[in-house]
């Protein structure tokens, strides 16, 4: 009988952790993305080439310090060497913008 509340105990505990893990996976996904498609926007506009953390915070609602966590992991952002905190559509994303004048794919 005890061998199996100690199996059940372990298959709850790991249970919990997938399925928390999986949880703060797709809340980053989901934060990643709005951080992505707001650089895109201002790239696209022609507004800025690079946002703070504190501009990305105030219109993503997200706080400072998980706008640079989140930047600092994601694939297609790249951060302005010379300044912490600022931040830019790079690498093969911000070429899209470049292909030909006046036409742009976003």
């Amino acid at each position: 009988m005890s061998n199996y509340i100690v199996v059940s105990a372990i298959t709850g505990g790991c249970s919990v952790v997938f399925i928390s893990q999986a949880i703060k996976t797709a809340k980053d996904r989901r934060d990643s993305n709005r951080i992505y498609q707001f650089l895109c926007r201002s790239l696209k506009d022609g507004q800025y080439r690079f946002r703070s953390s504190e501009a990305i915070s105030a219109v993503t609602n997200l706080g400072v310090s998980r706008v640079a966590e989140l930047c600092s992991k994601h694939g297609d952002i790249e951060r302005k060497e010379q300044h912490r905190h600022m931040w830019r559509v790079g690498g093969s994303a911000n070429h899209r913008f470049k292909l030909k004048k006046g036409r742009q794919l976003f």
